[in-house]
């Protein structure tokens, strides 16, 4: 008698626990439904750079990477006109040895010089688009 009082027990538990997991789910629904009607529209997603863009972003990068090292200049213009010259570089390098009386060694330096200029309205700067892939690996 008292395992059947028991079983009955738990079988009215178990239903009322299941008519309230119903009603539960219920109010959930209706919650979100009223949740979405009465949000502020959001926004549109802002649309993804185009490669070109990318491109753009990571060149710019790259000559202020360039241009804190010294290794270029950025001259930029009131109309917006850029030009980019490339700073000499010296480069030491020993040379052959000269066979005379004495074993000496002479140096000789050589000097590379060459300037490139641009004109544009980039503007090296920068800041770039988490969406676009790194420029150089």
């Amino acid at each position: 008698q008292l395992t059947e009082k028991l079983q009955d027990a738990e079988n009215d538990s178990m239903a009322k626990i299941a008519e309230l997991e119903k009603q539960l789910s219920q109010a959930r629904q209706e919650l979100e439904a009223l949740r979405e009607q009465l949000s502020p529209p959001r926004p549109p997603s802002p649309p993804a750079p185009q490669p070109q863009e990318c491109y753009r972003l990571a060149l710019e990068r790259r000559l202020a990477e360039l241009e804190e090292k010294g290794l270029v200049q950025i001259l930029r213009g009131p109309d917006g006109d850029v030009a980019i010259e490339i700073v000499p570089v010296v480069i030491e390098t020993p040379a052959a040895p000269v066979v005379t009386g004495e074993a000496t060694t002479a140096t000789t330096t050589a000097t590379t010089t060459a300037t490139a200029t641009s004109t544009g309205t980039a503007a090296a700067g920068g800041g770039g688009s988490p969406s676009c892939p790194p420029p150089w690996g």
